[in-house]
């Protein structure tokens, strides 16, 4: 049984349809089911108090993921294999509970993330080739955006420095990307910066495009636990 007061962390997937889920619209589907479930967790005292939740690195719109996790605080006894089962029974399909265990690190060490980018154009060798040329050149630019003071604003970067490793492999209808990316508090780089910089070349072959992060590492390399 676990103690009277424990953090723990939740690794879950976000896929099929709920990629189009936003991170707002997930967080009240995690706490009405973490309600459902039944599961004694701390809420913030005060005035307004709310369930505890913590997400990392919360996933853009559209995108899929293996590796997505929420820190939440245990109050009550119950083990974490039966947190992890009463949660998989009351979350929707396409959001699966993978594991549920004290937290290693912190997120503030999450140092980059590994991705699969499927394409699937009607030239596969053609999009091949172009896309290792333009992976060839010095710089990769793109517009990203960022505050000055309290407005939005675009500049130009250069994002090859945050291509930490990058892999295609072709099949007989598809095109597959393996990036890992930087993903720092500083240097988060969403993978759709550098598909963008892909499609100014090449617009007409990106069709059916789908994004998958499979792990989130810390910086001596270490799978983030």
């Amino acid at each position: 049984m676990q103690n009277e007061f424990n953090d723990i962390r939740i690794f879950f997937t976000k896929t099929d349809m709920t990629k189009y889920i936003s991170h707002l619209d997930l967080m009240r589907c995690m706490g009405r089911a973490i309600r459902r479930a039944g599961i004694p967790l701390w809420y913030t005292e005060g005035y307004n108090p709310h369930l505890f939740m913590t997400f990392a690195r919360p996933l853009s719109l559209g995108q899929e993921s293996l590796c997505e996790c929420v820190d939440v605080r245990l109050v009550g006894e119950m083990t974490l294999k039966e947190v992890k089962q009463r949660l998989n029974d009351a979350l929707p399909p396409g959001i699966t509970i993978v594991s549920v265990a004290k937290p290693v690190h912190k997120a503030m060490e999450i140092a980059s993330a590994d991705y699969e980018i499927t394409l699937r154009p009607d030239d596969v060798a053609g999009l091949k080739a172009c896309i290792e040329a333009h992976y060839a050149k010095p710089t990769i630019t793109v517009l990203k955006k960022a505050k000055q003071g309290r407005r939005k604003i675009e500049k130009e970067v250069d994002i090859k420095p945050n291509v930490l490793s990058f892999r295609l492999e072709q099949t007989d209808d598809a095109l597959k990307l393996f990036l890992r990316l930087t993903a720092g508090i500083d240097n988060n780089i969403n993978p759709s910066l550098l598909l963008s910089a892909l499609e100014e070349d090449f617009p007409e072959e990106f069709v059916q495009t789908s994004i998958l992060k499979t792990k989130i590492y810390i910086a001596n390399g270490e799978v983030f636990s």
